[in-house]
C-alpha cells in the first residue's frame, strides 16, 4: 500500500533543488510530484529554479577573476 504524505510548500521548497537533480528517493519524489500537481505556486517556484540552474552557468565567465560586488551594485543603482 502506498503511503502519501501531503508535503507543505516549505518542505517542497527545501528539497526542490535535490528533486531537480534527481537526488530524491521514489517515495519522496512521488509526494513532491503529488504536491506539484496541486500547487501552482510550487510548480512556478520549481520551474523558475530549473530555469535559473540552466541559465546561470552561461552567465559566468571561466577566466573571470573575483567580482567586485560594490562596483556591480553601484552600476545597478546608476542605471535606475
Amino acid at each position: 500500500m502506498l503511503n502519501f504524505k501531503l508535503l507543505t510548500c516549505q518542505e517542497v521548497a527545501t528539497v526542490a533543488s535535490d528533486y531537480l537533480d534527481k537526488h530524491i528517493d521514489g517515495k519522496l519524489g512521488l509526494n513532491i510530484r503529488l504536491h506539484l500537481m496541486m500547487c501552482a505556486n510550487c510548480r512556478r517556484f520549481v520551474k523558475h529554479l530549473q530555469l535559473t540552474t540552466k541559465v546561470v552557468p552561461h552567465l559566468v565567465y571561466k577566466n573571470q577573476g573575483t567580482v567586485d560586488a560594490e562596483a556591480v551594485l553601484k552600476r545597478i543603482k546608476e542605471k535606475r
